[in-house]
This record gives C-alpha cells, sequence and structure tokens, in this order.
C-alpha cells in the first residue's frame, strides 16, 4: 500500500479536475470513496469508448476508489454525508460555488462536525467575482487564462488539443489538499482550500510564457515568447532538437555536416532562423534513428516523437515501467500509465478497480457506522442506491 494508507477521503467531485486529484490520492494508498447523484458521475454517460458497461472515464479518473450513490437533495442524505465526515480526513467538490452550502454539507457545516476535516473546493473562475457562477469546461479556460494564445500560429489562437485545464488543477489541488492536510494534523486543525482553474492554469502558463510581460510596465501588443521548437519531419516520422546554446548549435550543425550554416555577422536570432529553415529541408534526407545517433553524440538535447502506436513499447518507457496493462472484470484488458513517483519504503499500485455506480454503498456505510437497519431505511426512502 502507498504512504496514504491511513487517509480517508469523501470525493463528491465529477468530471476530471476532482476526480483526477482524488485518484491521484487513492494510487498512493488513500481510502477514497467517490460519492455519485443517482445519475452518475457525467464521465458515465457522455461520448467516448466504453466496454462491458465500463466507460474510459472511470478508467481514466477513477480507478483505486469505492463508489456509493448519494441523493443529497433527497431529505436526510445531508446527515448521512455529515456522519461520514466525522470519520474523514478530506472532502472534495467541484460543482459551482453555493451549492454545497444550500444543500447542508458545506465547508462550515461540515467543519462543525469534524474541525480537523480538509474540504477542498474547486470552480472553473473563482468563488466571488463577475464569472464565479459561470459553467467551467476546459477549452474556456484555456482560452480563459491565456493558453491559446500561448500556442499562437499563423497569427491565430489555437487550442492545446488535452484537457490541460482540468488535469492542471489536478494536480494543483492534489498537492494543496497534501500541504493541508500535514497542517491538520500538525494543530488538530483542518480548513477549506478553494481553488479557481483559471489560477491554477495562469500559475502553471505564465513562469516561462510571460517573459516579455514580467518586468512593468510591459509594452501593449508583445505576443509571448515561445521558444519550443515544434517537430523536424525525417524520412519516417519526427525528431525532436532543443539547441539552446551556441554550443548546442555548434554540436548540431557539426553533427549534420554543415557547421558552415550558424555563421555570419548577423545578429544571433537571424542565425538562428536560418539554421532552423534549412534544418527542416535535410532532415527529411535520411530517416529519424540516423539523425537521433548522431545528434545524441554531439551531446544535444534530441529525442523521437512518439504516436501512438510506438510509445507502449519505447525503450525509455518500457525500462521505467511507466505502463501498465491488468484485466478488469468488466471492462477485459485494458491499459493504464501508472502513478509517476516511486516510493523507496512502499508501493503505491492498481489495488481497486475502477468501480461500477453505487458499487460499494452498502460496505461503505458499515464502515462508517451506519447500522443494518439504517442502511435498509436509506435505501428505502432513496436517499442512497
Amino acid at each position: 500500500m502507498g504512504p496514504l494508507k491511513d487517509v480517508r477521503v469523501l470525493d463528491l467531485s465529477m468530471v476530471v479536475s476532482g476526480p483526477f486529484a482524488a485518484m491521484m490520492l487513492a494510487d498512493l494508498g488513500a481510502d477514497v470513496i467517490k460519492i455519485e447523484p443517482p445519475e452518475g458521475d457525467v464521465t458515465r454517460n457522455i461520448g467516448g469508448k466504453a466496454r462491458g458497461g465500463v466507460p474510459i472515464g472511470m478508467l481514466s479518473w477513477n480507478r483505486n476508489k469505492r463508489d456509493m450513490i448519494l441523493d443529497l437533495k433527497r431529505e436526510g442524505a445531508a446527515e448521512v454525508l455529515l456522519r461520514m465526515a466525522e470519520q474523514a480526513d478530506i472532502v472534495m467538490q467541484n460543482v459551482r460555488p453555493g451549492v454545497m452550502d444550500r444543500l447542508g454539507v458545506g465547508y462550515e457545516a461540515i467543519a462543525a462536525r469534524n474541525p480537523k476535516i480538509v474540504y477542498c473546493s474547486i470552480a472553473g473562475y473563482g468563488f466571488t467575482g463577475p464569472a464565479a457562477s459561470k459553467p467551467a469546461y476546459d477549452p474556456i479556460i484555456q482560452g480563459w487564462a491565456g493558453v491559446m494564445t500561448a500556442q499562437t500560429t499563423q497569427g491565430k489562437p489555437r487550442a492545446v488539443k488535452n484537457i490541460l485545464a482540468d488535469k492542471v488543477t489536478s494536480l494543483t489541488a492534489a498537492i494543496s489538499i497534501l500541504a493541508a492536510l500535514h497542517e491538520a494534523r500538525t494543530t488538530g486543525q483542518g480548513q477549506h482550500v478553494t481553488l479557481a482553474m483559471i489560477d491554477a492554469v495562469a500559475y502553471y502558463l505564465m513562469g516561462d510564457t510571460a517573459t516579455e510581460h514580467t518586468f512593468l510596465p510591459h509594452d501593449a501588443g508583445k505576443r509571448p515568447t515561445m521558444a519550443t521548437l515544434d517537430p523536424f519531419k525525417t524520412a519516417d516520422g519526427y525528431i525532436t532538437i532543443a539547441p539552446l546554446t551556441d554550443k548546442h548549435w555548434a554540436g548540431i550543425l557539426d553533427a549534420v555536416g554543415h557547421p558552415e550554416w550558424f555563421e555570419g555577422d548577423e545578429p544571433r536570432h537571424e542565425r538562428v532562423r536560418r539554421c532552423i529553415k534549412a534544418l527542416i529541408d535535410f532532415f527529411p534526407t535520411k530517416p529519424s534513428a540516423y539523425w537521433l545517433e548522431r545528434i545524441e553524440a554531439a551531446d544535444v538535447p534530441c529525442g523521437p516523437v512518439n504516436d501512438f502506436d510506438s510509445i507502449w513499447t519505447d525503450p525509455q518507457f518500457v525500462a521505467n515501467g511507466t505502463f501498465v496493462e491488468y484485466d478488469h472484470p468488466q471492462g477485459g484488458r485494458v491499459r493504464a500509465v501508472r502513478s509517476p513517483a516511486k516510493f523507496s519504503k512502499s508501493d503505491p499500485e492498481l489495488w481497486r478497480h475502477a468501480p461500477g455506480k453505487g458499487e460499494h454503498t452498502d460496505e461503505v456505510l458499515r464502515d462508517f457506522g451506519f447500522s443494518a437497519g439504517e442502511i435498509s431505511s436509506l435505501r428505502s426512502s432513496g436517499v442512497v442506491l
């Protein structure tokens, strides 16, 4: 089991930003109880591949959790959650600001029953201000927080083809929750951790993207400086290079047999631009392995551009044990990415399959001290399913 084996989490979040953060804690050994409404997490119902009734969204963001159904809109449901929170360390939710308070399970209500609780609330835009109540999804956050502008090519802002905003928020949430948990266990006092997705993305983005806008006053109209080179086409695929210094440029041009490309009296950025254009034309004359062998020998940072056929068997990923395959009881054979951190004294691993909706309702309630009669009554009234 992982280092969080003595931590209990009530995960009321849905989609990705909250569930992924909770899964990180579960991967590290925490007992995470996913608490869904009767209709289930939206990832059970939106488009995407599923097999054996198991949607990809559940496999990707909800492994190592237990699952119960609790209808917080029904009378008596809030009391069930409050009783459970008395024995929990962490509560997580990502509905719109104010909803949990209206349901009677906001931070103040839960902290009154358990002062040591760490309660994490995730919102798209924050908890005050003109956009606080707006619905938030990844493309909107990418645009709002500057990601699309940072990806501008040919004069047009572009999206990162990945749910970057949700996942950056998840990482920030997991770190922040563990910091608050450390303090709660030190002082005996928990706290409310609030996190806006646009803030998490700006925190992630601006360190290198805002280099033209850090010293004030900045010149209006300047675009972000993006030094990363796009991949270079070769005879059989693509490679990436990162010649950041003059030494790197000399090394790579020696490796390809054209040191003269960097010579001249023009400003450095003009000579770099000339080299890039020359390499764009030159690299397609040989396969990727040919170029990588020579560029690596020159000690210039470089690497392959894996596609989603080659990445699974890439020798470095194989050496790292990055990907794991296992049999899901309903979904069959599946592939996943291991929790990336390796610990010398514990071994986080897949220890629970992504759960079915309400699969563990009775088990969880028993673990939290509810009697058989209470569970039967809660089922009869529709509070739990």
